[in-house]
């Protein structure tokens, strides 16, 4: 594996809780849209649809379908974000190695934020990132990414 692979492997966490976040304010903009349009036919008889689906109906069904894509999502950011913290703890015994992964990886910090973080030049924390990388073992993060 290499060493690219590796940290799209720690990013899995970082892009499924983006898309948890995309998801959750469609959902949002799906909820307004389905209270606005509730909203706008109430008392409006003259003009409802005899069909039985209405825009307020379908609405709430693409309402429901993002929250459970939303849920499902950040279900696996927490996976992701566990099996990643597990495989940092366990093979990188560097606990400044290992915290530099916890920030760049878990934390979502830019290397800016974990260099102003940690305390270190930004070179620094480039050299810190890619020497834990490369302690990363392929063998325990294909297994844990298969399960």
């Amino acid at each position: 594996m290499t060493a690219k692979e590796k940290r799209d492997w720690l990013n899995r966490a970082r892009k499924e809780s983006k898309m948890a976040q995309a998801l959750e304010r469609l959902a949002q903009r799906y909820g307004e849209q389905a209270t606005g349009l509730a909203r706008h036919s109430e008392g409006n008889d003259a003009f409802k649809s005899s069909t039985p689906k209405n825009g307020t109906e379908d609405s709430l069904i693409s309402l429901a379908d993002i929250e459970a894509q939303f849920k499902e999502s950040e279900r696996n950011a927490k996976t992701a974000a566990a099996e990643i913290y597990n495989t940092i703890t366990a093979q990188i015994k560097d606990k400044e190695l290992a915290a530099v992964l916890i920030n760049r990886y878990l934390n979502y910090m830019t290397v800016e934020e974990t260099a102003e973080f940690m305390g270190y030049d930004v070179r620094t924390i480039y050299r810190k990132t890619d020497d834990a990388i490369k302690k990363l073992s392929v063998n325990v993060m294909v297994c844990q990414s298969d399960t």
